[in-house]
Protein backbone atom coordinates (compact mmCIF):
# COMPACT_ATOMS: atom_id res chain seq x y z
CA UNK A 1 0.00 0.00 0.00
CA UNK A 2 1.06 3.51 -0.84
CA UNK A 3 0.93 6.16 2.33
CA UNK A 4 -2.28 8.24 0.17
CA UNK A 5 -3.80 4.96 1.64
CA UNK A 6 -3.58 5.17 4.92
CA UNK A 7 -5.88 5.40 8.04
CA UNK A 8 -5.46 8.85 9.90
CA UNK A 9 -4.02 7.52 13.30
CA UNK A 10 -2.55 4.88 12.40
CA UNK A 11 1.68 4.19 12.63
CA UNK A 12 3.01 2.95 9.56
CA UNK A 13 6.40 2.27 8.47
CA UNK A 14 8.58 3.01 5.36
CA UNK A 15 9.22 -0.48 3.12
CA UNK A 16 10.40 1.36 -0.13
CA UNK A 17 10.22 4.98 -2.05
CA UNK A 18 10.06 5.08 -5.82
CA UNK A 19 11.69 8.46 -6.55
CA UNK A 20 10.81 9.91 -9.49
CA UNK A 21 13.44 13.07 -9.51
CA UNK A 22 15.78 14.12 -7.59
CA UNK A 23 14.14 16.90 -6.18
CA UNK A 24 11.77 14.83 -4.55
CA UNK A 25 14.16 12.58 -3.24
CA UNK A 26 16.06 15.15 -1.49
CA UNK A 27 13.16 16.53 -0.02
CA UNK A 28 12.40 12.78 1.21
CA UNK A 29 15.48 12.50 2.67
CA UNK A 30 15.73 16.50 4.45
CA UNK A 31 12.69 15.71 6.20
CA UNK A 32 13.75 12.39 7.56
CA UNK A 33 11.21 10.27 5.17
CA UNK A 34 13.42 7.35 4.71
CA UNK A 35 13.50 3.57 4.20
CA UNK A 36 12.08 1.88 7.45
CA UNK A 37 11.05 4.90 9.13
CA UNK A 38 7.98 4.76 11.45
CA UNK A 39 4.98 7.25 11.37
CA UNK A 40 1.51 8.55 11.71
CA UNK A 41 -0.84 10.12 9.65
CA UNK A 42 -2.44 12.96 11.53
CA UNK A 43 -4.85 13.97 9.12
CA UNK A 44 -5.97 14.75 5.19
CA UNK A 45 -8.04 17.05 3.79
CA UNK A 46 -11.15 15.95 2.23
CA UNK A 47 -10.30 14.79 -0.83
CA UNK A 48 -7.00 13.56 0.79
CA UNK A 49 -5.16 16.26 -1.62
CA UNK A 50 -2.79 16.96 1.19
CA UNK A 51 -1.80 14.62 4.00
CA UNK A 52 0.12 15.46 7.50
CA UNK A 53 2.64 12.83 8.71
CA UNK A 54 4.34 12.67 12.12
CA UNK A 55 8.08 11.74 11.77
CA UNK A 56 11.04 12.28 13.32
CA UNK A 57 9.54 14.21 16.54
CA UNK A 58 8.09 16.61 13.26
CA UNK A 59 5.18 17.24 11.54
CA UNK A 60 5.16 17.19 7.52
CA UNK A 61 2.90 18.19 4.88
CA UNK A 62 2.72 16.00 1.76
CA UNK A 63 0.52 16.37 -1.57
CA UNK A 64 -1.13 13.23 -2.73
CA UNK A 65 0.97 13.04 -5.70
CA UNK A 66 3.89 12.92 -3.29
CA UNK A 67 2.53 10.13 -1.40
CA UNK A 68 1.68 7.70 -4.21
CA UNK A 69 5.68 7.44 -4.11
CA UNK A 70 6.24 6.16 -0.79
CA UNK A 71 5.62 2.36 -0.26
CA UNK A 72 4.24 1.35 3.77
CA UNK A 73 3.20 -1.55 5.74
CA UNK A 74 1.65 -1.28 9.16
CA UNK A 75 3.63 -1.27 12.36
CA UNK A 76 2.56 -2.54 15.08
Amino acid sequence: MTLDQCQKGKTYKIKNINFCDDALKNRFISFGITKDSIFTLLHHSTKKSTLAIHINQTQIALRDHEAKFIEVESAL
